[in-house]
């Protein structure tokens, strides 16, 4: 069995790890494949939404450290990271389309990293995020220290990275991380439904919006007001803004194209 199963489904594209008897730890053939299916979608316009879930007990649990694995990457492990989770990260936060990640149970290392960069967030009620790279005297990577340090500061993201703390859902839920927590048997259906609603929304509007929303942290005011006016100049001119405005005008509800 593949270690990570994709299927696209009503504009919805699933990726699914699937290493449940390794709490689905990144094997070289889940990272390879996820960024091949992340680099096909940036073109596909009949994918307008994504979907990381995974099988088993447990989300992701980062990098498969058994000794000799991990020990042998000593010598070039900066590459690796920059060539591997670093490109998977890039990808998804860069896709002009909304990512969902639907945590069950642990995660840790570039399983953190891959649900911090989603753009929505659903945990189950056994979720938990282990910010452990200090237990063995790693430092975080994946951009975990940029995507937690933006959402929840610098003192709470050094409190939990220097002792190797955890947090659990209603922790991710209350600091801003996750968008709702659910019961552990209705994860994939949440997500599912949440991931319908967005694959049937305005996607080019909905890829702008997250594009304000990832240059923000770097633009200044009168950059982003420039950015704004420039997005806005193309979402108006989308059929589904007409769509939109012509469903207001009879009063019904818009049909999306997603163009």
């Amino acid at each position: 069995m593949a270690d990570l199963l994709h299927e696209i489904n009503n504009h919805i594209l699933t990726l699914t790890l699937n290493r449940p008897d390794r709490l689905n730890a990144m094997s070289n053939e889940m990272r390879e494949e996820m960024l091949r299916l992340l680099t096909d979608q940036a073109t596909n316009p009949d994918v307008r939404a994504i979907v990381i879930r995974a099988n088993g007990r447990g989300f992701c649990t980062g990098a498969d450290v058994q000794p000799d694995q991990i020990l042998a990457r000593r010598a070039n492990i900066g590459e690796q990271v920059e060539s591997g989770i670093n490109q998977v990260i890039r990808k998804l936060t860069s896709l002009p389309v909304p990512v969902i990640a639907a945590v069950n149970g642990p995660a840790a290392g570039a399983g953190v990293s891959l649900a911090l960069a989603s753009d929505l967030m659903l945990v189950n009620r056994d979720a938990a995020f282990h910010v452990s790279f200090a237990r063995i005297g790693a430092v975080m990577d994946g951009g975990s220290s940029w995507f937690l340090s933006r959402t929840i500061g610098a003192r709470r993201t050094a409190a939990l990275a220097l002792t190797g703390g955890t947090f659990g859902a209603e922790e991710a839920l209350t600091w801003g991380l996750a968008h709702k927590v659910v019961d552990n048997d209705q994860l994939w259906a949440e997500a599912d439904k949440l991931a319908g609603q967005l694959a049937n929304g305005p996607t080019t509007a909905l890829g702008l919006i997250k594009k304000e929303i990832a240059l923000a942290a770097t633009l200044d005011l009168s950059a982003t007001l420039t950015l704004e006016a420039e997005s806005q100049q193309v979402a108006f001119n989308t059929a589904d803004f007409a769509e939109a405005i012509e469903a207001r005008q009879h009063k019904r509800p818009p049909v999306f194209r997603g163009h």
